[in-house]
């Protein structure tokens, strides 16, 4: 199985699957409107947060003989939520047809959705405008939104096309977009999946070449232009893993996440360890690693240093380091390879996951944890 960081669901897997080719979104649209309440059977399958108050989800929802992509946000730490409008698109599914399946805000008015076509907004989520992806390319692999740039990593062959050939491309555009996309000439090699973070000003970019008998490629930047080799820890630390993540937790703290060794020791496990840096990646210490249960995996990190990985394969799993040592404990053991996507510190405390994802024709729903991951309950929408 290929190891991904895109949520954890094989991404990947889903585009060699696919028939289908990257073509204009079809125009769909929800009955209600934006203010109106969450429309009924609204199927979480992204979640992103500006502040602990401040968050969106993109969903899936009926409407009429169709399936919507609706945003639903809160502005009350999640007290409420409302729905904010449509994007004209559906949610991508599964060996299916293509579409969106993330959403991420850089601010109140400014975000993006994507995987694989692009959107963007600029009025909180209320309307939608596809945009092209940038240098003419087919997929947008990962997306990071900041406050005043935001990055995608491109892929050049279409949805469905299996691994492409081509090597990936990374792009900049100013969050307020008073000027188009701009590439930063970095040498990313092909991939079907990648990963950015940003953290202000600072930027990570990961390419996990493990899998293909190659070190991983991984760059870090302090001013989000100028971009330097960093050394993956998962190349010199152990064998057989690979960097899928980078996790920023400040402007020169970065969590990162190595994956490998899939079926060992059993079927349906493989490694899964971490490390942490306090500057952007120059040098690491070991973090420790989740128990063996789970092969595609995602990793949150808290400001404070808090640890959670939600993992997939047979089952559904959530681990939790919060010794800020190298213990972790499984806090959620499922018995459902139903998936998670976007596991995400708010605060220090708080934390949210998707759980059964739409795009895997799940039931998307939102959980929360107020306990720094060590408890967690399906949120109210």
């Amino acid at each position: 199985m290929r190891l991904t960081a895109r949520a954890v669901r094989v991404i990947a897997a889903v585009a060699m699957t696919s028939a289908a080719t990257l073509t204009q979104a079809p125009a769909l649209a929800w009955s209600g409107g934006p203010g109106t309440s969450v429309p009924a059977g609204f199927e979480a399958n992204s979640v992103t947060w500006l502040s602990a108050q401040r968050g969106w989800v993109l969903g899936a929802a009926s409407c009429g003989t169709n399936a919507c992509a609706e945003v639903v946000g809160t502005t009350d730490a999640a007290k409420t939520w409302r729905l904010i409008g449509t994007v004209p698109a559906p949610i991508a599914e599964s060996g299916g047809r293509p579409g969106i399946t993330e959403i991420r805000f850089a601010t109140a008015a400014v975000g993006w959705a994507f995987g694989p076509y692009l959107f963007r907004t600029t009025t909180g989520g209320r309307s939608w405008s596809q945009m092209p992806i940038p240098g003419g390319g087919k997929q947008v692999l990962a997306l990071a939104a900041g406050p005043t740039q935001t990055y995608a990593v491109v892929a050049d062959c279409a949805w469905g096309a299996g691994l492409c050939p081509q090597p990936l491309s990374l792009w900049r555009i100013p969050t307020d977009a008073r000027s188009g996309w701009a590439r930063i000439p970095l040498t990313l090699p092909p991939n079907d999946a990648a990963d950015v973070a940003v953290f202000g000003t600072t930027v990570y970019v990961v390419d996990a070449q493990e899998q293909f008998g190659r070190p991983d490629v991984f760059y870090a930047s302090t001013d989000g232009r100028q971009f330097t080799a960093r050394p993956a820890p998962c190349n010199h630390h152990a064998q057989g893993l690979s960097l899928i993540q980078a996790v920023p937790m400040s402007a020169t703290r970065v969590a990162l996440f190595c994956v490998g060794n899939a079926g060992s020791p059993a079927p349906g496990d493989a490694t899964k360890s971490v490390y942490t840096s306090a500057n952007t990646g120059t040098t690491d210490t070991y973090a420790g690693a989740t128990g063996p249960a789970g092969v595609t995996a995602q990793l949150a990190a808290s400001p404070s240093g808090n640890l959670a990985v939600a993992a997939l394969s047979a089952g559904s799993f959530l681990y939790i380091n919060d010794t800020h040592q190298q213990a972790w404990t499984m806090v959620k053991g499922l018995s459902t390879s139903a998936g998670w996507n976007d596991i995400t510190y708010v605060t220090n405390s708080q934390a949210w996951v998707v759980y059964r994802p739409a795009d895997l024709r799940g039931t998307g729903q939102l959980w929360t944890t107020h306990d720094a991951g060590l408890h967690w309950s399906v949120a109210k929408l």
